[in-house]
């Protein structure tokens, strides 16, 4: 079959993003062209990629026939190099390692130049879209042209590659149609929860093994450096992963467990749980070392794909959306909107913003012109202290601890300070942020990064960064890696963003003249090339604010002008949430 043969399917790599968004609508609909997708109507067809094994050389094949034979070899699906290798020199196959990143190029011209060294040289020029490492982390390439000068030589009266580039090499096309956007997992420097890690691997049915390996090969500076496996390095795969017929992952490594503690035994099963339940025709996994399972004692030899949620970060994290109404505080819902319970319902306080605590206990509000944070206990009256001071106070943001964020905008910049309330805070630089001026800033639902709309060098972004911590304190240490998360050109200008999961974002975001929409898009600067997914069309011109709770689960809302909120039915159309209009929104967190 040949590629022109195979059907054009919505984007591969779009995939978690377009379940989230099929999840928030109902339905989908999404068009062929374009880099951001429209999410609303019905839900298409999801298509397995069809089957694509590449022609090998044939005789008497001209330099550039081999060249751009060897080209075309590279995308087999399912994955496989041997026919790549026939169009190289027995010596350059043998030394070829196409499995140590894979380069994503959306242009490409093969030519014969007019300077020739030796045998033949051709030359391939064309545009690098990305480079994805051998676990299928997604990088962007500092360059983007690039032009490569190969080598040919006769062997056995056939011209042949002596010197082909280092790893494998796709179209941007092949990359949307045949791989697919998944996390792999890991855990978080205390070893307490885990944390995602977004990888693009190959979407066939070797895709679960894909995923062990990429586990197996370790975080390799995930998540700012701080992320941490449980799986032990002197391990490897037995064999390629199988899937029995009651769709049971069997994972065989070959190695030992002997002397490793129960704690580890079970973090590293999390891991591999974690992520192979992404593969939807996986209904549980079976670890063994060996022909034996690990030892897990009280937990099955199959392990369900819903265990280990001790180590999930927001498990318990509420869905409940807050509001303040005529400086009461409210609880709002999909079809109704109701006090909250007690004094904070009933008798009204002045903000300008505010905040509830992870636990819902606290409530912190911003007053005096956004110079102040007062905080208070949510049961009872209000017991208002002040706990932070400065110049134009952001909404603040609560984390597990219970330590609040706070960033103040001065003339100078901005600044963050984190802290419990009952505490002189910790100033924590801002990096490439702190010259600018912050719009928004959100924790991520496992706590490991940040998100931040800004105002840097007269140009308006997104940006995500890595929290680090004391592994032994939890102390916060800093912000590192912090980046500007490019997206697609036609998204428009970031107005406000919340995240949607640890590893995707709800953008709302406004393109020229027309409304603003929400759009998700990947912490890993991946949109631009796999696609944005636009969440149904929002009506309203106003918006100004998107919420989401960081949990698929929970509805996604747009706050307008007017004070309206906005969400979507289960035919994913966006309409006007019940109740009247409110100043402020927000999730707790």
């Amino acid at each position: 079959m040949t590629r022109t043969a195979a059907r054009r399917r919505p984007s591969r790599t779009a995939g978690v993003l377009l379940a989230l968004a099929t999840v928030l609508a109902g339905c989908v609909s999404i068009p062929d062209q374009g880099p951001v997708r429209t999410v609303e109507g019905g839900r298409p067809e999801q298509v397995s990629p069809a089957r694509f094994r590449p022609a090998g050389p044939v005789d008497g094949a001209s330099p550039n026939e081999i060249v751009n034979g060897f080209l075309q070899a590279m995308m087999a699906s399912p994955v496989r190099y041997d026919i790549a290798r026939r169009f190289l020199t027995k010596g350059a196959s043998e030394d070829w390692r196409p499995r140590d990143s894979v380069t994503v190029y959306s242009q490409t011209s093969v030519s014969l130049p007019e300077a020739r060294t030796g045998g033949e040289s051709v030359a391939v020029d064309l545009v690098r879209e990305a480079v994805l490492t051998d676990q299928g982390r997604f990088t962007v390439p500092a360059s983007r042209e690039e032009r490569l000068d190969l080598t040919l030589v006769l062997e056995d009266e056939q011209w042949r590659i002596a010197d082909p580039p280092p790893g494998a090499m796709i179209k941007q096309d092949f990359f949307e149609d045949y791989y697919d956007s998944l996390n792999s997992y890991f855990f978080d420097a205390a070893g307490k929860q885990l944390v995602a890690e977004p990888v693009h691997l190959p979407d066939d049915e070797n895709l679960p093994t894909y995923l062990v390996s990429s586990v197996l090969k370790g975080p390799r500076g995930a998540v700012g450096g701080q992320a941490r496996t449980f799986l032990p390095d002197t391990w490897a795969l037995a064999r390629p992963v199988e899937i029995d017929d009651e769709g049971v992952a069997v994972i065989r490594f070959d190695g030992s467990d002997s002397g490793m503690p129960l704690d580890d035994r079970e973090r590293l099963s999390a891991q591999l749980v974690w992520s192979l339940r992404q593969v939807p025709t996986v209904t549980g996994v079976e670890i063994l070392l060996g022909d034996r399972a690990i030892s897990l004692p009280n937990t099955p030899q199959v392990q369900r794909l819903d265990t280990w949620t001790q180590y999930d970060p927001a498990a318990d994290r509420s869905t409940q959306l807050f509001a303040m109404m005529e400086g009461r505080l409210v609880v709002v819902g999909r079809t109704s909107t109701s006090p909250f319970a007690g004094t904070w319902g009933t008798e009204p306080v002045r903000s300008e913003d505010f905040r509830v605590s992870l636990d819902a206990e606290r409530i912190a509000l911003v007053n005096d012109g956004r110079r102040v944070v007062r905080v208070s206990p949510l049961a009872g009256e209000p017991q208002l202290v002040t706990v932070r001071q400065g110049t134009d106070l952001l909404r603040p943001s609560w984390d597990e601890a219970g330590r609040l964020w706070t960033v103040d905008r001065t003339a100078a910049g901005s600044q963050l300070t984190v802290g419990p309330t009952d505490a002189a805070p910790r100033a924590i630089a801002l990096g490439p942020l702190a010259k600018g001026r912050v719009t928004g800033f959100e924790l991520s639902p496992d706590g490991a990064r940040f998100l931040a709309t800004a105002r840097v060098g007269g140009s308006d972004g997104l940006y995500v960064g890595a929290i680090r911590y004391d592994p032994e304190t939890g102390e916060v240490i800093g912000l590192v890696d912090i980046g500007e998360i490019p997206t697609p050109a036609d998204t428009g200008v970031p107005l406000s963003a919340a995240w949607r999961t640890s590893t995707s974002i709800a953008l709302l975001a406004q393109a020229n003249e027309r409304a603003p929409q929400v759009t998700l898009v990947a912490i890993d600067s991946s949109s631009p090339v796999t696609g944005a997914v636009q969440v149904g069309l929002l009506p309203q011109d106003s918006a100004r604010q998107v919420l989401a709770a960081g949990l698929v689960s929970a509805p996604v809302y747009v706050l307008d002008a007017e004070g309206l909120l906005w969400t979507q039915n289960n035919d994913g159309r966006w309409q006007q949430a019940e109740g009247d209009p409110v100043s402020t929104a927000g999730f707790a967190g």
